[in-house]
């Protein structure tokens, strides 16, 4: 019994969605030492990025796949958690993101299939859900005993800064490449 096409593609998208996360997250170690703010926040946090663009391209099953991977992570960032705590955190944190793009998308009718993406909307849902994702993270590190309430809004906005470079960095790399493909595909004859 074989699953039908769509189920495979869902999969797929599951399985490269968290790999790219998982990949894009250890990458980012190596630009600790440049980058980071304070434990759990890098002002270059290439993730982001990834998070947000296998959200746009892939859309449920990527949700599905780095929430699986983000469990995994957290896990080993904070082995002292429980579990329950861990999945709580990696679903509110990473339910930002869809949410950051549905609003977006729909402000600027943004297409499904993103054929009229622009590179306005890439900045504006870089900063939509960066914003939203440094808050709401910082709250449940707030809650978490992570953060101070001090140091809340300092971190917030550190987060926010680190999740706008890297989701700008890495969705703009993604829109040039396709726009690169775009041209490939339909050269102009002048």
């Amino acid at each position: 019994m074989h699953l039908p096409e769509i189920r495979r593609s869902h999969i797929a998208i599951a399985v490269i969605s968290g790999l790219l996360f998982s990949l894009s997250f250890r990458l980012n170690q190596y630009f600790d030492a440049l980058f980071v703010y304070s434990a759990g926040i890098s002002l270059l946090f290439l993730p982001a990025g990834v998070k947000l663009l296998a959200v746009l391209v892939g859309r449920l099953p990527a949700i599905v796949g780095i929430m699986v991977v983000s469990v995994h992570l957290g896990a080993s960032i904070w082995p002292d958690k429980p579990m329950t705590a861990i999945v709580y955190f990696a679903f509110v944190s990473l339910m930002t993101y869809p949410i950051a793009t549905l609003g977006v998308m729909r402000l600027f009718h943004i297409r499904k299939n993103l054929s009229n993406l622009r590179y306005h909307h890439i900045v504006v849902l870089s900063v939509v859900a960066s914003i939203l994702n440094g808050l709401v993270h910082n709250w449940l590190y707030l809650a978490q005993g992570v953060t101070t309430s001090e140091e809340l809004w300092h971190k917030s906005a550190a987060m926010a800064l680190g999740d706008f470079m890297g989701c700008f960095v890495v969705v703009a790399f993604f829109h040039a490449a396709m726009g690169v493909l775009r041209s490939a595909r339909n050269p102009q004859i002048d």
